[in-house]
């Protein structure tokens, strides 16, 4: 009696503080915990934080305004820098019916995204989760899924990107609840939130049962043995006898102290004192054992012969043993064996050259006290779908000497294009000040492409979109205010970056650098024919490019010096590599100057008819 009064006492407890956990994917994959939401100190503010209690700067805020919507506001930077708690900026927000509005700024015209809906009928917006047997009743779910609900031709199992999981009863009503909250920080976060993050990625969700049934097993039956043990040694009276009550009884207490344990494992995950890594060596080396089985069929044969020998004494105990075994037995997480890997790369070389790109976590953020967002969509022509979203930080300082020096800022043009091309890339190369921005995005893209898994080919491409429009505006030089509509002006990429517009030789000087701090050799083409100004990447290094040769046109492939290239366009939005503007021939490009890594200057190869 004492052990059930302690546990409803302990469950009432833990109704009492529910919690609601949050998980994306991309769209159909598998999910991952990315933290939970809790109140943030105000009746109309939720945040959102990481699973990773070290990191004490909320992901994500969620507030309800006079509309009855719920606002989401996700941070950027970093989310250890506690110093900037107030750097977050306004993504969207949910209605009360469950549709998700992306809003950049509270001027846009809110445009849907997604909508939350239970997983019985994912095409029914709603915000309220629904809760099941399977769980006692204590987890209301909630799924997020991209596009419109009225959309029905695709699978919505393949527009999944999240779901949320109160775990607990809410007893504050809301407008929203709280899964309808969490489901739009998840879409945005999953969109726009911070990509590195040290949060442990777990084999079951932390709000989950399945890794704590085996742990609760050990304990259930310690406990049951001790009492077992008291009642036939001291008092001489058998524990349950024939009465299945009891039976029934004391196996419901294993799923109490079932109940315990897991909110034990949350509560220690929450104190960054997690027990998560037992649990997963637990549960993982009696799989490596191979004793599952042998276990589970002692304890069925336990069944028939406690019950000629000790009554129904010993049920509650076989039953415990037997369902955490079953349960870790089945449960798939547990069944993938452990990998030792090395610290040690005997491969390695310490005199190996330093990449061009650092990993995206290891890159320091540029400073400054002027921001600019980029926000655009791997365009793809195998329909993959990737997002890219980028806060970056400039100097005006810098900003206005990169402008001072820029050889076109006096406007006294003394020498040919390509001697000026030439200069301006000779001069960032060697210094890396001007280059910190390029380098950053290009360490972005090279990340995102990478958690997204996508071919060569396609980061190219990602990487051109970012240049294309409408993420940098194609304004001529004689329509820019930002250059004082100067007859004739090439900007360095810092320059293009803040004023977010430039003509083509703008947004080819900085595509051509952003590909060269991902590693791939670029010319840079000019035409005074056409006007035009564009790059090409090399074919001959990157086995990629040649298996997609037939794909490019001939006109759009260019030969120097034993190198060939294929073109890609940096203006419009829509170019793919190798497609050319209307009526444009790559002859055209009469000047031409190579950008390879073999060397630290670029190769001119000048050709004028």
């Amino acid at each position: 009696m004492v052990v059930v009064g302690v546990t409803a006492i302990y469950m009432l407890i833990r109704l009492l503080r529910p919690k609601t956990w949050i998980s994306i994917s991309a769209p159909g994959k598998t999910l991952r915990n990315i933290g939970y939401l809790i109140n943030g100190g105000s009746s109309n503010l939720m945040e959102m934080k990481s699973a990773n209690a070290e990191i004490k700067r909320p992901a994500a805020r969620v507030v309800t305004d006079e509309n009855d919507r719920a606002i989401t506001w996700i941070a950027y930077g970093d989310l250890d820098d506690d110093e900037n708690l107030n750097d977050y900026r306004m993504k969207g927000f949910i209605t009360k019916e469950g549709y998700i509005y992306k809003q950049l700024l509270k001027r846009d015209t809110p445009v849907l995204v997604g909508y939350t809906a239970r997983e019985s009928a994912p095409n029914v917006p709603t915000t309220n989760g629904k809760r099941s047997w399977t769980s006692l009743w204590l987890d209301s779910k909630l799924n997020v899924y991209v596009g419109d609900p009225k959309n029905t031709a695709k699978d919505p199992k393949e527009r999944r990107v999240g779901q949320i999981c109160l775990s607990g009863i809410s007893l504050k009503k809301k407008v929203i609840t709280r899964e309808g909250q969490g489901g739009v920080a998840a879409l945005f976060y999953q969109k726009y939130g911070p990509k590195e993050e040290t949060i442990p990625v777990y084999k079951e969700p932390v709000y989950g049962w399945n890794d704590t049934a085996l742990i609760s097993s050990i304990i259930f039956s310690v406990l049951f043995m001790l009492l077992y043990f008291t009642y036939s040694i001291i008092f001489q009276k058998p524990l349950i006898g024939d009465d299945l009550i009891a039976v029934f009884i004391l196996s419901a207490c294993y799923h109490a102290i079932w109940a315990i344990v897991r909110q034990i494992k949350i509560d220690s995950i929450e104190k960054s004192i997690s027990i998560q890594p037992q649990l997963n060596m637990l549960n993982k080396e009696v799989g490596l054992a191979k004793f599952d089985m042998v276990i589970i069929a002692l304890c069925l044969v336990g069944f028939y012969v406690t019950k000629f020998f000790y009554s129904y004494d010993l049920y509650p105990l076989l039953y415990a043993i037997t369902f955490g075994v079953t349960k870790n037995k089945i449960t798939s997480s547990n069944k993938r064996p452990w990998k030792v890997i090395s610290n040690y790369d005997e491969e390695s070389n310490i005199d190996d050259e330093e990449e061009l790109v650092q990993p995206f976590a290891t890159i320091t953020p540029p400073e400054g006290e002027m921001t600019r967002t980029y926000d655009w969509d791997l365009d793809s022509s195998t329909g993959i779908k990737l997002h890219g979203n980028l806060v970056i930080h400039f100097s005006m300082v810098q900003y206005n000497n990169c402008k001072n020096e820029n050889p076109y800022f006096s406007q006294q043009i003394e020498k040919p294009k390509h001697e000026y091309i030439n200069d301006m890339f000779n001069r960032m190369i060697k210094d890396p000040e001007m280059t910190e921005r390029v380098r950053y995005i290009a360490s972005y893209i090279k990340n995102e492409c990478s958690h997204a898994k996508l071919e060569e080919k396609e980061s190219i491409q990602f990487a051109l979109d970012f240049v294309q429009e409408p993420n940098i505006d194609y304004v001529l030089d004689k329509n820019s205010k930002s250059i004082q509509f100067a007859a004739e002006y090439v900007r360095y990429p810092d320059e293009t970056l803040f004023d977010q517009e430039g003509d083509s030789d703008c947004k080819s000087m900085l595509a051509a650098m952003i590909l060269y701090f991902m590693g791939y050799n670029i010319v840079y083409l000019s035409s005074s024919k056409q006007k035009h100004d564009a790059i090409a990447i090399e074919l001959n290094s990157n086995p990629w490019m040649e298996d997609n040769y037939i794909d490019y046109d001939a006109d759009s492939i260019i030969t120097i010096q034993r190198h060939q290239y294929v073109y890609c366009e940096t203006t419009g939005d829509g170019y793919r590599i190798g497609k050319l503007v209307n009526d444009m021939r790559i002859e055209d490009f009469e000047t031409k100057v190579e950008l390879r890594q073999s060397s630290l200057e670029p190769e001119e190869e000048n050709n004028y008819e």
